[in-house]
């Protein structure tokens, strides 16, 4: 049902098709005795043909090729070793050999999740990934000049850095983003976390804790005979606590570093802020509502009648929260500040930063990676097997364009998947049960919905919208 093809190869057949289509517009030019209008006309017709195409041909970026994968893998394994020859040589102390055994695991993991195809490989992100970190080093002489940066296929606006030169961007920070200014305040944030060294001084404390702290406080809790459970409880606790107090200074070290990188190579100071307020608002696709009205108008279908009883929701008005105490205090382990409260500090440390102005709009490079990210959103969550989920973002899309047949014909795949799971009884893996206190009422809605919708029904749904998507 859907097309296989590297980015590349899609964008060659694109330019390929447009070189074409205006060959032929010259063809009729140059064989017409066209008047003024009818030209117009003609120049509009072109223009309609090549968006009606290439709305619809839209090819997801393929990562289905092994050998590419392999060929990735062996250049990080390459650079990862010439890192780890370094870490070994800047290193002395005792938690020289924990430091270096915990980063060699996690350059494992990271080269079985390449293997995997758990990140895009396309030259467009590339380009614009390398053009503004070169932006922001061209300012910034400390910036090292070997980073090496993955696109990850998750849909959250978020990035990260592995402290190994190694940096993670998410394929929801292309989404949701706005503009390249805002882009570049990710990167300069992790870039901020990888020259202060946070994920090294983590392990540094982590061998502390694992090695020296714990025997002895170990050896306290057991010549203690009575209450071992609750002291080695509270000493857990202590250690988690001070760990997110720690981790949330970090985030605050690497937002002001982070900001007088951005700041020093001319990007827009409000676009600094406005990264985290969207980060917020952003932190997944859930929090976007659906409209009640798209349910009729999507499941209404020729030979399937549209049923009240399916938007009925549990009611969970008669549960009591307040009844439940956790011994762990979620706060107390965060990692991260408020985005309110990191805003309001970065006020505080750069006066400026009060009166910023207005966002910048974005410039033709970074619309073109917004719209690629838009449409491999789908192919993602059908990679991670979050079907649920993919038919949530169908039905978002489709409700912003109700021509949008990319996003119907994925809604077809995803309901077959959906009518395979309630096959297998194993849908538990593949969709969200209800959590009132942890779920918006237009997301909670949704999976009654989706939990409401019996075998038949759900097959009738998926061949529709697959036959009508093809």
């Amino acid at each position: 049902m859907y097309f296989r093809l590297d980015g590349t190869t899609f964008w060659v057949l694109f330019l390929q098709i447009h070189h074409s289509l205006k060959k032929l517009f010259i063809i009729f030019l140059q064989l017409s005795n066209f008047d003024f209008m009818k030209r117009l006309l003609l120049v509009c017709f072109s223009t309609l043909l090549m968006t009606t195409l290439f709305s619809q041909l839209y090819i997801p970026i393929d990562t289905a090729n092994f050998q590419f994968r392999k060929d990735k893998s062996k250049k990080y394994l390459e650079e990862s070793k010439l890192f780890i020859t370094k870490l070994k040589a800047d290193y002395k102390g005792s938690d020289k050999s924990y430091i270096k055994t915990e980063y060699e695991k996690s350059q494992k993991e990271f080269n079985e999740e390449i293997l995997h195809g758990d990140y895009l490989f396309d030259i467009r992100f590339d380009h614009f990934v390398d053009s503004i970190v070169a932006r922001l080093r061209e300012d910034n002489p400390m910036i090292p000049a070997d980073l090496r940066f993955f696109i990850s296929k998750n849909l959250s606006l978020n990035a990260s850095s592995m402290g190994d030169n190694t940096f993670v961007i998410n394929l929801g920070t292309f989404y949701y983003l706005d503009n390249e200014d805002e882009f570049a305040t990710i990167i300069s944030h992790e870039i901020g976390h990888f020259i202060l060294k946070h994920q090294i001084l983590s392990l540094q404390r982590h061998f502390k804790i694992d090695k020296v702290d714990s025997k002895k406080q170990l050896g306290k809790i057991k010549s203690d005979r009575y209450s071992r459970g609750a002291k080695a409880l509270e000493r857990f606790k202590a250690i988690m606590y001070s760990e997110g107090t720690i981790n949330r200074k970090k985030e605050q070290e690497a937002d002001s570093l982070g900001y007088t990188l951005f700041r020093n190579s001319k990007f827009h100071k409000a676009d600094y802020l406005n990264s985290f307020i969207l980060m917020a608002e952003y932190d997944s696709i859930k929090p976007e509502g659906l409209d009640l009205p798209i349910y009729h108008k999507i499941f209404t279908l020729p030979d399937l009648k549209f049923k009240e009883e399916w938007m009925k929701c549990e009611d969970f008005t008669g549960y009591d929260y307040s009844k439940y105490k956790p011994k762990l205090n979620s706060d107390s382990m965060k990692s991260h500040p408020e985005n309110e409260e990191r805003i309001a500090r970065l006020k505080h440390l750069f006066p400026e930063l009060s009166d910023s102005g207005e966002i910048t709009k974005p410039g033709t490079a970074f619309i073109e990676l917004q719209r690629i990210a838009k449409n491999e959103l789908v192919p993602s969550l059908d990679f991670n097997e979050d079907y649920g989920g993919g038919v949530y973002l169908c039905l978002l899309n489709i409700q912003r364009d109700s021509t949008d047949n990319y996003h119907k014909q994925w809604l077809g795949h995803f309901f077959q998947k959906i009518y395979d799971a309630r096959k297998s009884y194993t849908l538990n893996r593949y969709l969200d049960r209800v959590e009132p206190k942890d779920q918006s009422k237009s997301y909670q809605q949704f999976l009654n919905f989706m939990w409401n919708l019996n075998m038949m029904e759900l097959k009738k749904i998926a061949d529709y919208y697959s036959k009508k998507g093809s």
